[in-house]
């Protein structure tokens, strides 16, 4: 998994393949001049990464930075399709589907020119289930054999299921069968080994510390600075395909600054949200594409008013998605009535779509809100309560926030909340330590199926920063993960039951379903995103027109 975590900032992938000047030609049959192969292209990103190790990095910033440096056993081709990446080719599972022998391709490198080892994907997956490591980043590794027990400690990490064969041939055995494993391979990265020793815990912490294996090196970043550069790593196994060598990288929080510097040229490809989107709807550089990606309002459940089930309900019905997507954000995306997004993932016998079978979970009611306020405020004891509600300093994510801010104090009154808008990394990190009232997350998926949404407001999920336990909703989740004993059909069932049981309790708020807004000159060509792409496209496949 990587970077499956996100949060609302801008949207920033898309479920539709882009067209027009992004028009789905490989750059392989494209040739450009030498001149225009040494021009640097121009990005945006909208905040700073907290980190490149692809072990520990939980958030979009750095799954962006990762998607141009690293490269996993599997990868994204020009067209989002799932290919063979530091692999020689894509596998299929021996013993009853769980175990994977992969074969790392001969011209496989490090930025420094060492060769990839089967060793360097021990490391990384040994690094990443070790408790020492603390990594957040743990659901995709999480069905490897042995990992529940490397990770809480009971066993040493020698006996997770991963193992070196030979310099080149190694495997990974899984616990259970899982159907969408080849998804979740994109995002297992290598680790330089030598790095690891050499920099321990500050891994990936700056461009000294970071070891590409991808198309592009990273230049420049010192940790906390706002603009670096990627040039293209000259032992990349596929650098000959690789046409941009040299892309500057701009942190752009604001979107009239991103737009000015589009405008200026001094960016080709930038993120853009909001009433830019409106502005530019006769802009023939622009496009924008629904997304796979899914927003909320997280509780704090160990806060009294937060924990509070009708408080909970009272908040939820006073908020009009519809309203919050096309008046308030108005940048393409849609209202969301469900945790998991329209249009995302199909019931195996029938092919419905899972919200359409499910219904709108997540409904408008001013008069059932006030009445359930009411009773919150009989059992909290108290008539007036101030909320924080973390956000990040970004135009969208204040935007909804102080969407949900007006609704709540016009028609809950003696509600009262005030906006926290902090940078990203701020933000992440009082995630993780619980200090909010209210929280505005996102999440992104990595493979499709509702599970990818629904498995993290299970209790011990470690993304679930609500502190939210319910055994019924642990209970059908379990038999959802056991793919050994039950059919794609009964999975169905228990997670439209699971999705229920969640929405029924509102142990979150779904906001809206993210639309990806992109200006992207017309001198570029080859980017593509799909509904798992993260905050730009792949940029291997750029090239100039």
């Amino acid at each position: 998994m990587q970077a499956k975590y996100t949060y609302s900032i801008i949207g920033v992938v898309s479920a539709l393949l882009l067209t027009g000047c992004l028009g789905a030609v490989s750059n392989s049959s494209k040739t450009t001049s030498t001149a225009d192969q040494n021009k640097t292209l121009g990005i945006t990103i909208p905040g700073e990464p907290m980190t490149t190790d692809p072990t520990t990095s939980i958030e979009t910033n750095g799954g962006a930075v990762i998607t141009q440096t690293g490269e996993g056993i599997y990868r994204k081709n020009a067209n989002n399709k799932i290919v063979a990446g530091v692999v020689e080719k894509k596998v299929k599972p021996t013993e009853n589907k769980t175990r994977y022998t992969f074969t790392i391709r001969k011209n496989a490198r490090w930025q420094n020119g060492t060769k990839i080892t089967s060793q360097d994907f021990v490391t990384a997956l040994r690094r990443q289930a070790n408790p020492a490591t603390k990594s957040q980043n743990l659901d995709a590794i999480s069905y490897i054999k042995n990992f529940d027990a490397v990770n809480n400690g009971k066993i040493a990490v020698s006996k997770l299921g991963v193992t070196a064969i030979n310099k080149r041939t190694f495997s990974i055995k899984l616990s259970k069968p899982v159907p969408y494993m080849n998804y979740e391979f994109t995002s297992f990265y290598p680790l330089n080994t030598a790095a690891v020793q050499k920099y321990g815990s500050k891994l990936g912490s700056d461009s000294a510390t970071t070891v590409a294996n991808g198309a592009y090196v990273i230049k420049g970043w010192k940790g906390s600075n706002d603009s670096w550069y990627y040039v293209k790593n000259k032992y990349y196994w596929n650098a000959k395909n690789v046409k941009i060598k040299r892309i500057k990288v701009t942190v752009t929080k604001d979107d009239n600054t991103a737009q000015n510097l589009f405008n200026a040229g001094t960016v080709q490809v930038t993120n853009i949200s909001g009433q830019y989107v409106k502005n530019n709807a006769n802009n023939s550089q622009m496009t924008v594409t629904k997304t796979g990606r899914n927003n909320y309002i997280y509780f704090n459940s160990k806060k009294s008013v937060t924990a509070n089930e009708n408080f909970r309900h009272a908040l939820s019905l006073v908020i009009n998605q519809k309203t919050l997507a096309k008046d308030v954000l108005q940048d393409g995306s849609q209202a969301a009535t469900n945790i998991v997004p329209k249009n995302y993932t199909s019931d195996p016998t029938a092919g419905e779509d899972f919200v359409k079978e499910v219904g709108n979970l997540s409904p408008t009611n001013i008069k059932q809100a006030k009445q359930y306020w009411q009773k919150a405020q009989k059992e909290l004891g108290k008539q007036n309560v101030t909320l924080n509600f973390l956000c990040d300093d970004t135009d969208t994510e204040k935007k909804l926030a102080e969407y949900v801010q007006g609704v709540a104090e016009k028609y809950l009154k003696g509600v009262t909340i005030k906006i926290v808008a902090v940078p990203h990394a701020t933000h992440v990190s009082r995630d993780f330590t619980g200090n909010f009232d209210l929280v505005t997350v996102g999440w992104g998926p990595d493979y499709p199926d509702a599970q990818n949404f629904l498995d993290g407001m299970q209790s011990s999920n470690s993304i679930n920063f609500t502190q939210w336990k319910d055994a019924k909703y642990d209970a059908l989740m379990a038999k959802v993960s056991n793919t050994a004993k039950y059919t794609a059909a009964q999975r169905w069932t228990y997670e439209k039951q699971a999705d229920r049981r969640l929405m029924k309790l509102d142990a979150v708020i779904p906001t809206y379903q993210a639309s990806s807004a992109f200006l992207v000159s017309k001198d570029v060509g080859g980017l593509q995103w799909d509904e798992f792409s993260g905050t730009s496209s792949q940029l291997q496949y750029a090239y100039w027109k």
